[in-house]
């Protein structure tokens, strides 16, 4: 008799264990991809031969949150706040260097699950072996098992939602607008949608950006994360305007800090520190329209340096904008660009291999 059940098994696995192999080939291609391009950074190449490894595909920057230090809920970034259609997907990923690709981050300056096509275009990357990744503030509406049934199966890797804190209170300090224990619950349905479907991915991360309201409730997410069964990650780090330091930036970072200004800059200036800056040489950043961005900091028009629904990936990656900007980051002796960029006014900058510039 035939066994037609270990049949169907073998027909159903066989498409995830293709796409676990193309991924892997993906995963060592990249490793080595990300060696050169750091060599190259290293020495001061400003026109790389290296492809990038990591894709930030902007599904739309349009929230349905307030958070104050972001360019889109602050109101201060200038990038065009439309949806990623899918005949300007279509046009954007034929312009893309598919074959140096390994991760794609399907979310920047906006909430990626209010793009009604989002799992059409996670299914597209994953079909191909590449990662993809998701942030989202899980609160923009009550997710039922349909819609969280096809996130599943699109094949997502990993989903990372921003849940500040353990408690409305202090949660809503930042994510204005948001609602945490609809996020509780739409997290909580998703890990039980992927349990029951016995699927492995996508990876659920319960993500905690630290600061002075929530310091106290560490302990407290991370076990409401256990209790959801979903993974915990506590971000101390993130990008405060110096004006409101004093009011947000948590206790043990404002520790760390004063230790480390004592260090003698002198025996640290040269030491290479790995930043934003290296996403000239290892990431492509679109915004939704096919604007490419020099990395993912850059949230206004006057920083596009390319178009890829117009422009092919060779026509922008090596261009005399994208060229000067890479001597930029590294020379702090260099003047700035003459065209419209935000990297003249960047934090950031030097921070890589002209750490303490003159």
């Amino acid at each position: 008799m035939v066994n037609w059940a270990a049949r169907m098994r073998h027909i159903v696995f066989r498409p995830n264990r293709l796409r676990r192999l193309r991924s892997l080939l993906r995963y060592y291609k990249a490793q080595r991809q990300n060696a050169r391009a750091a060599t190259e950074m290293e020495n001061g190449n400003s026109s790389p031969s290296c492809r990038p490894s990591y894709l930030i595909l902007d599904p739309g920057a349009v929230c349905n949150l307030r958070c104050p230090f972001c360019a889109t809920g602050s109101g201060t970034g200038t990038l065009n706040r439309e949806m990623l259609l899918p005949e300007a997907f279509r046009q954007i990923v034929q312009h893309l260097p598919m074959d140096s690709l390994f991760e794609v981050s399907l979310f920047n300056w906006g909430e990626p699950l209010l793009n009604p096509h989002i799992t059409n275009y996670i299914e597209y990357f994953v079909q191909r072996g590449i990662r993809v990744v998701v942030h989202t503030n899980f609160s923009a509406r009550d997710y039922d098992e349909l819609f969280l049934e096809n996130l599943i199966r699109s094949g997502l890797t990993h989903l990372i939602a921003s849940v500040d804190g353990a408690t409305q209170a202090n949660y809503e300090k930042y994510r204005v607008g948001g609602n945490i224990q609809r996020v509780h619950e739409n997290l909580a349905l998703l890990a039980q949608t992927r349990n029951r479907l016995r699927s492995e991915t996508p990876q659920i991360t319960y993500k905690m950006l630290l600061n002075r309201y929530n310091q106290g409730e560490v302990d407290q997410a991370r076990y409401i994360a256990h209790d959801l069964g979903v993974d915990f990650l506590l971000q101390e780090q993130f990008w405060v305007p110096p004006e409101a330091r004093e009011e947000w930036i948590a206790d043990s970072v404002r520790n760390a800090e004063r230790k480390s200004a004592t260090v003698d800059k002198a025996t640290t200036s040269s030491a290479p520190v790995k930043t934003e800056c290296f996403q000239l040489w290892n990431t492509l950043v679109v915004n939704a329209n096919g604007d490419v961005l020099p990395c993912c900091l850059a949230c206004t028009n006057e920083s596009v340096v390319g178009n890829l629904v117009r422009e092919p990936f060779e026509a922008i990656w090596n261009n005399n904008k994208m060229v000067y900007l890479r001597k930029y980051a590294l020379d702090a002796t260099l003047p700035p660009p003459d065209f419209p960029n935000c990297c003249a006014h960047c934090s950031f900058r030097y921070c890589t291999y002209n750490a303490t510039p003159n």
